[in-house]
């Protein structure tokens, strides 16, 4: 996302970021926030461009031509950290990096920064609080009051909007015209479908195969083995969350009872929480499965 694209979609956080880039203030930590769907990644990538820039615009922001710029925008380069889901590990990793880097402006992104065990947030509290000359903490998160307080606090906090629902149904023009608002209605946008084909082709496919299979152990076996194999390169996170998101909404327009229905519903919102919670996502579809082959077959006698 370019910087009119941004302006033009959150101005209010443009306006902010603005008065602190236009003038070379800008906070030592800051922390982006909003629902699903809201362009978290790309405000990063602007403030870290705008950052390591060599020739930055009029109103501060990246020119987005530059080496700098360029790697910015590829999560990488000389002084910037990127972590898409922070450890206590990462912890020790990041303060090594930046301490071989002590000349020019540093960035350190952590996304997700509310999916981070509190371990690994405490650990990071004090270079959050007291980072070194040159340096910039950009966190993003979904959920601001899931952050932990002490770190909260000594952050510049913006929030970011969602795209209105009407609008994301619009831009999913790689879903079914009949799926299309029931994913904007659970907040996804374009940028949650990176591979469409892969969704269409293989997770639908999934899903409805499953629901034939839920109420026995073959169920949990078909999404082990075929659908989600552990440590497999599509067991990804945001595949797993689609796979749940997808499996509501076929069985919302499912003719099961209304009872099996608050059932299943119940244990896919457990399931979405405990994908944000675990570093292995084939871990909640098992805990998933489990609950719905017990749920149904519990009904039954």
């Amino acid at each position: 996302m370019d910087k009119e694209t941004f302006c033009r979609a959150q101005p209010a956080a443009a306006r902010i970021l603005k008065q602190m880039l236009s003038v070379n203030r800008m906070a030592h930590a800051v922390l982006f926030w909003g629902p699903r769907g809201v362009p978290s990644s790309e405000a990063a990538e602007l403030v870290t461009q705008a950052l390591v820039c060599r020739n930055p615009d009029p109103d501060g922001f990246g020119c987005g031509k530059c080496l700098e710029c360029r790697n910015a925008a590829e999560h990488r380069g000389i002084g910037v950290y990127w972590n898409s889901r922070l450890q206590k590990k990462n912890a020790a990793e990041l303060q090594e990096q930046f301490s071989l880097t002590s000349e020019g402006s540093r960035v350190c992104v952590l996304e997700n920064f509310d999916e981070a065990t509190p371990q690994a947030a405490n650990a990071l509290l004090k270079f959050i609080e007291e980072p070194q000359p040159g340096i910039t903490v950009i966190l993003t998160a979904g959920e601001r009051s899931a952050v932990l307080p002490t770190i909260e606090s000594r952050c510049l906090c913006i929030q970011l909007r969602p795209m209105p629902e009407k609008d994301r149904a619009k831009a999913l023009t790689q879903l079914p015209e009949d799926l299309r608002q029931a994913a904007a209605s659970a907040g996804y946008g374009p940028e949650d479908f990176p591979e469409p084909d892969e969704f269409l082709e293989r997770i639908m496919p999934a899903v409805k195969h499953y629901i034939t299979l839920w109420d026995v152990p073959d169920g949990l076996l078909f999404l082990q083995l075929e659908v989600f194999p552990a440590r497999a390169a599509q067991t990804t996170r945001t595949m797993v969350r689609l796979f749940f998101e997808a499996l509501q909404w076929q069985v919302r327009q499912s003719e099961l009872e209304a009872e099996t229905k608050a059932m299943v519903f119940d244990a896919l919102i457990q399931g979405v929480e405990a994908v944000k919670r675990t570093a292995d996502p084939s871990l909640a579809i098992d805990q998933m499965a489990s609950r719905i082959r017990k749920g149904i077959n519990h009904d039954r006698t």
